[in-house]
């Protein structure tokens, strides 16, 4: 039987990613009604969202900033339980993999070209 020793993990993962994925919609949603993205998430619900998800890590609300760029972050805290302003981590022997144990977990739009280690979108 193959180990389960970071399921947990993968499952808060999975759900932080399906959560941001919701929120982003949203944000699109209204950013195509508006003409540009909100600078809060409390202004998505209830029009493009009945409820706004909480990250599962903690149960606080996700962390989101409107960029003066016309993008926008929004991001868990990850594993680690620390903000650590939407930096991500990758695995040491990768430059693409992410190290979901350290770092925050990351949803940026459009997505920016990757350009190191640890970067903050």
């Amino acid at each position: 039987m193959p180990t389960l020793g970071n399921a947990a993990e993968k499952f808060a993962w999975a759900q932080a990613s399906t959560d941001m994925a919701r929120i982003a919609i949203a944000l699109e949603r209204y950013r195509l009604v508006h003409g540009g993205y909100p600078e809060k998430l409390d202004v998505l619900s209830p029009q493009f969202l009945v409820e706004i998800p909480h990250d599962v890590i903690g149960g606080q609300p996700f962390h989101y900033r409107h960029e003066t760029n016309g993008q926008f972050i929004l991001y868990s805290i990850g594993w680690n339980e620390r903000d650590d302003g939407g930096a991500i981590v990758l695995k040491k022997d990768s430059k693409t993999t992410l190290d979901l144990s350290e770092g925050d977990w990351v949803w940026r739009y459009p997505a920016a070209a990757e350009t190191g280690k640890k970067s903050n979108f």
